[in-house]
């Protein structure tokens, strides 16, 4: 019966370990030379970034506030590619430039830019390997096709000119 009950703790616990942390809703916007990304947490998540990082409790991000925000929770996924998978023919380190954080509509949103010069197919998904972060697809704008594939924690958007 003991043996019973440390594997059915065990695989619980590891079930517990493997759950997203954070909920995003990403809208994406591709445009000659760059891909404009928002992520927005969910209202959840929003109220304890609000609480950690707005010193002054004003309900919004100051400068310095966004500049913490950024280092803690964004700059910190540089080392998986900021959760970006993007390839044509080869596979792009992701730069982001342009990058803002604000609290609008009881959510915080991250809003970055991907300036890349792209062919006329590619791939970009999102890919959390540690399961940390859910990404879910709300809006995305192309002129381009696109081959949309989504999950429950992430996407994968195929881009093309046809």
């Amino acid at each position: 019966m003991k043996k019973i009950l440390i594997i059915i703790v065990f695989f619980i616990g590891i079930g517990l370990n493997a759950h997203p942390h954070f909920f995003i809703d990403s809208n994406i916007s591709f445009e000659k030379g760059k891909i404009k990304n928002q992520w927005l947490f969910d209202r959840l998540n929003s109220r304890v970034l609000l609480f950690d990082f707005d010193k002054n409790s004003n309900k919004k991000f100051d400068e310095e506030e966004k500049q913490e925000f950024i280092e803690t929770h964004f700059k910190t996924l540089e080392q998986n590619n900021y959760n970006i998978f993007l390839s044509d023919e080869k596979e792009y380190e992701i730069k982001p430039s342009n990058i803002d954080v604000k609290f609008q509509e009881r959510r915080v949103s991250l809003t970055f830019d991907i300036d890349v010069d792209l062919s006329n197919e590619f791939t970009m998904c999102t890919m959390d390997e540690k399961i940390y972060m859910a990404f879910k697809l709300n809006e995305v704008s192309s002129s381009n096709k696109l081959d949309v594939q989504k999950s429950e924690y992430d996407f994968c958007l195929g881009v093309s000119s046809e």
